[in-house]
């Protein structure tokens, strides 16, 4: 991170650029084997390390989203892949091919996966795609994709090689507040063999929520790490400027809100470690890793706004990271879908409507 810091992620905010030779020194670390076994070309460090990498990238002031991507969505190949998929690892490991983007959500049904108006038929020994999908994050990076769309049993998942089928996909920019690389993503009469069916037909869907604990928590990571660099350059600032012959800091107005911030930030970081501990004892982790988006996407959205107060008018000038800083935590924030997951399946409350 010191040869990448947070001037360049500014800059690449300002270009909406991918981050191509932080990618590349990643890769050439061998950070993208974290979560793939040794037997595939990965080092098995570990959820506990790859949340540790995701956070400290943004503690430093930059944006974990490619490096999480690629750390994480190979896990779906791990788990629910074929022999001839998981052979592919190894060059994912290595930061050889690209594995950032799993295309689920549509226009209409959103987060209701049940309701997807895209197809995937029977066609010969293949299928036949068909998908209109949106808010999908650097599908014009990737080089292999995670498709879910309809079958007739259900929603099923498929790898694509997105240059095998690029005459069959059209990707198009969606601007957004944040550098995410978001695209709509049209798939139109794709034929691929039935080997590029990532498990059994119909169980797509359960293939890409086998990996949501571990998304979650790599999320909250995110997270703290946002929240940790608005605080380091908060405290800096506190100290360091004065108004009224009295550092800023030694000001109620200013000190409490941080401290009310840093109590959230610390309350979250302890609930990211106990999901990993379940997540690590073989259990899905699912309350407790719910609980850990939600408390450190939360803190970190309080520690942005701490920050606005410290460092005033200054906090919207770019040159001082503030405002990219606090659109990137809007990201997190949408935890609504999280809320009734905890509501119903841990406190046994009535699903909600």
């Amino acid at each position: 991170m010191r040869r990448y810091d947070a001037d360049y992620w500014r800059r690449l905010d300002e270009q909406k650029q991918f981050p191509s030779e932080f990618f590349d020194a990643m890769a050439e670390a061998g950070y993208f084997g974290t979560l793939i076994p040794e037997a595939y070309g990965g080092s098995d460090a570990g959820p506990e390390v790859a949340s540790v990498i995701v956070e400290e990238i943004n503690r430093q002031g930059g944006d974990a989203a490619a490096i999480n991507a690629q750390m994480a969505i190979s896990g779906v190949i791990v788990r629910s892949g074929s022999e001839a998929q998981r052979a592919r690892l190894e060059q994912i490991a290595k930061g050889k091919l690209k594995c950032l983007a799993v295309a689920a959500t549509e226009s209409d049904s959103g987060a209701d996966m049940s309701q997807l108006e895209s197809s995937a038929k029977r066609q010969g020994d293949g299928w036949v795609l068909e998908a209109k999908k949106m808010f999908i994050s650097m599908a014009e990076h990737t080089e292999l994709l995670l498709l879910l769309v309809n079958s007739e049993v259900g929603p099923t998942l498929f790898l694509i090689d997105v240059a095998e089928a690029k005459h069959h996909i059209e990707v198009r920019p969606m601007p957004m507040v944040v550098n995410r690389m978001t695209t709509s993503l049209f798939v139109d009469g794709l034929w691929v063999p039935d080997s590029a069916r990532v498990g059994a037909p119909g169980e797509g869907l359960a293939c890409l929520m086998r990996g949501f604990a571990l998304r979650r928590i790599l999320a909250a990571a995110e997270s703290i790490g946002n929240a940790r660099f608005l605080l380091d350059k908060s405290l800096e600032q506190a100290k360091s400027r004065h108004t009224f012959n009295r550092p800023i800091g030694q000001n109620q107005g200013v000190q409490y809100p941080l401290a009310q911030a840093y109590a959230k930030i610390e309350a979250a970081d302890l609930m990211r470690w106990d999901a990993l501990r379940e997540l690590r004892s073989g259990s899905d982790a699912g309350g407790r890793s719910a609980l850990a988006k939600i408390l450190a996407s939360e803190a970190a959205w309080e520690m942005a706004r701490a920050a606005l107060t410290a460092f005033g008018g200054w906090a919207l000038a770019s040159e001082m990271h503030i405002e990219r800083k606090l659109r990137e935590c809007t990201v997190f924030v949408f935890n609504n879908m999280l809320l009734s997951y905890v509501s119903h399946r841990v406190l046994e409350l009535p699903k909600a409507f």
